[in-house]
């Protein structure tokens, strides 16, 4: 499992001073860029060929944030699943101790030069397989 903070901005909460729940999307986002960008593929896109694309994304929002000045925000994210050519990322959203959000997202494996999904090379499942605790 891997950890992120994530910076709450002053343009992120709506006028109730309720972080906006697009934002927790980005967040979710910002998370997954950072653990995709030490995997073997790197970024999508950055290895020729190799990459990923995300295929579901699902959010549930567990708790309002209200926005405070210096606010971060603690997103998790763990493998929860390994397919041949798939995976899915458990994230969660902590604002100190309390849950405030869930995020399931299913990222596959895909050739960009063929324009197709792929099966996940071993380095990549080694790689997916130790973020799982």
């Amino acid at each position: 499992m891997t950890e992120h903070l994530a910076q709450v901005r002053w343009s992120d909460p709506d006028q109730l001073g309720h972080v906006n729940h697009a934002r927790y999307l980005t967040y979710f986002e910002d998370a997954r860029m950072m653990l995709l960008a030490g995997s073997p593929a790197g970024m999508p896109g950055s290895v020729a060929d190799r990459g990923c694309i995300a295929a579901r994304v699902a959010v549930d929002y567990a708790a309002p944030v209200e926005f405070r000045p210096g606010l971060a925000l603690r997103v998790t994210t763990r493998v929860a699943a390994i397919g041949t050519s798939s995976w899915t990322l458990d994230q969660r959203i902590y604002d100190g101790d309390a849950e405030v959000g869930r995020c399931e997202c299913v990222l596959v494996a895909y050739d960009y030069g063929q324009g197709k999904p792929r099966p996940l090379d071993d380095d990549e499942r080694a790689y997916w397989q130790e973020h799982s605790q």
